[in-house]
């Protein structure tokens, strides 16, 4: 056989063998490390407050937010928020609770999985008493704005931490403090 006829069959060979592995599934992966948390972009969620007081019934509200949060290279986090609903009063009397609506802004810091922030922010809130049933979203905004009692304005600072359970899954907790002559969300 001569040279040139092998090296033909040998570039022919490696030609097919690559076509052929080409047309192979993948294997999965073995990396064990777990997606990087993506903390960035537009989010909505919703949120459950319980409001309880040593010796009085446990009360329950709840609220509906979306936001957008950008990360920086550095690792720090700055975010704006909306949210809007229903929080119910530490003491009781004639009236359950509070609707409102507020906007915010929020600072943070990346640390992988775990994202501690702080949080200010203004809104409205009305007093209100549910006559009977839970209250819904589309009740405290329209509650907010309709009805009888004054609308107050309120001052919102705040504390909270998010992790990140997946990728795409975040779980919080926050307190939050406001002026609004009593209201505490």
């Amino acid at each position: 056989m001569s040279l040139m006829r092998l090296a033909s069959v040998a570039l022919f060979a490696a030609l097919a063998s690559s076509a052929l592995a080409a047309d192979l599934p993948t294997l999965p992966s073995t990396d064990s490390t777990p997606a990087t948390p993506d903390w960035k972009g537009f989010y909505i969620g919703s949120g459950v407050s319980l409001t309880t007081l040593r010796g009085a019934k446990g009360q329950i509200g709840g609220d509906i937010f979306a936001g957008y949060d950008h990360v920086y290279d550095n690792g720090v986090l700055l975010g704006v928020k909306f949210d809007t609903g229903y929080d119910p009063y530490v003491l009781p009397n004639r009236l359950k609770g509070f609707d409102f609506a507020e906007s915010s802004v929020k600072v943070g810091y990346e640390m992988g999985r775990f994202t501690p922030y702080i949080t200010a922010g203004v809104g409205l809130a009305k007093a209100t008493n549910f006559g009977s049933g839970l209250p819904s979203a589309d009740n405290s905004i329209n509650g907010l704005f309709s009805g009888p009692g004054a609308v107050q304005p309120v001052g919102v600072v705040g504390v909270g931490f998010d992790y990140a359970v997946t990728d795409k899954l975040h779980v919080g907790v926050s307190a939050y403090v406001n002026n609004g002559g009593g209201l505490a969300h």
